[in-house]
């Protein structure tokens, strides 16, 4: 999962179209799954990763098996989606699981953006 989680810290740094919904951010949430927990921290439009933090449980969490957490991270799927198919679960405000879903789902691989730039 770490490889994912980094892949995904470097793919927030490379779309400029994302960091206005970090730039006033101060959020932490736990990703989860069945070997390792790894804290995500978004403040001021940076993406920090805390490894094997065991935090509090006041933080937003979102607990799954290392497949559902890849789509997400990839954005191939919506958090909420996952979510409602019992894949993943999460332990936060709806404002912060929407907020997460916008990050995570417009985050997605570069690939998925290159046909959108030829035109």
């Amino acid at each position: 999962m770490k490889e994912v989680v980094k892949a995904f810290q470097l793919a927030i740094k490379q779309q400029g179209h994302i960091l206005p919904l970090l730039e006033h951010g101060d959020l932490r949430v736990n990703l989860v799954s069945e070997l390792t927990t790894i804290q995500l921290v978004i403040k001021n439009r940076e993406v920090f990763i805390l490894h094997d933090n065991e935090g509090t449980q006041t933080i937003p969490e979102i607990r799954g098996d290392l497949q559902a957490i890849k789509q997400l991270l990839e954005g191939k799927e919506r958090l909420r989606t996952l979510e409602r198919n019992g894949q993943l679960t999460i332990s936060a405000p709806i404002r912060t699981t929407l907020l997460l879903e916008s990050i995570f789902y417009l985050t997605k691989s570069q690939k998925n953006f290159s046909k959108i730039r030829n035109f």
